[in-house]
């Protein structure tokens, strides 16, 4: 009976550590290379844009064996989804859904390095200028409830599988971050970026933990009876 249970345990424990191993693991990582701002956010009509076309960027972090530094095309398209507010009074927030590619050609085109959609992500930024004398953005999802999706034509699947988050940083804003209206008032930035997954549990973990706790249960049912 302590053999039947220590198997169990340890085929738990086996299953338990194979899925902690699906710790969050950075997928890419870029910036772009012109100096001048390449994404504009355009409001009108209650709501923002944010669309960057076409933008060189150098992806310095990869999670493939592609080695890096190498160049790519970056295309943004996010819209608000919810009104904007003011908290603390410097402090801007608004909802944006959209999706993004990261290519080896223009216009989405060649191999997808990685490309995704978003939900319910949140652009945040101060009405003040930071501590480099300019004013800076965010869009960025943590932990993204089921509201983030990557694919890509080199990593796999199993990588991609539990987004963890995804961001991109707006720097060199051509004005205050500011509300027009219920939405973020129109300004052009710089960008740069970065996204990471979770990778999805190995089945041969998933297994060792059924077959542990199967076991447990049926020592329990045996010291029962």
């Amino acid at each position: 009976m302590r053999k039947l249970a220590l198997l169990a345990t340890t085929a738990a424990f086996v299953g338990l550590s194979a899925m902690a191993q699906a710790a969050p693991i950075t997928i890419i990582a870029f910036a772009q290379d012109s100096t001048s701002n390449t994404i504009t956010a355009a409001a009108g009509g209650g709501s923002t844009t944010l669309t960057g076309s076409d933008v060189a960027i150098t992806v310095s972090a990869y999670s493939d064996s592609t080695p890096t530094p190498f160049q790519a095309y970056l295309n943004l398209n996010a819209t608000s989804t919810g009104a904007a507010s003011l908290v603390a009074g410097t402090d801007v927030f608004q909802a944006f859904a959209g999706s993004f590619t990261i290519t080896s050609g223009t216009g989405g085109t060649g191999i997808n390095y990685l490309s995704g959609s978003f939900a319910d992500i949140a652009l945040a930024g101060s009405r003040l200028a930071g501590p480099n004398g300019g004013f800076q953005a965010s869009l960025i999802a943590t932990d993204p409830p089921g509201s983030v999706t990557f694919t890509s034509d080199n990593i796999p699947a199993s990588k991609l599988g539990d987004p963890s988050s995804i961001g991109f940083t707006f720097t060199a804003l051509s004005q205050e971050l500011g509300i027009c209206g219920s939405t973020v008032c129109s300004f052009t930035a710089s960008v740069s970026g970065n996204a990471s997954a979770s990778a999805v549990p190995a089945p041969a973990g998933l297994a060792f933990l059924g077959i542990g706790l199967l076991g447990l249960a049926v020592a329990r049912r045996k010291v029962a009876a």
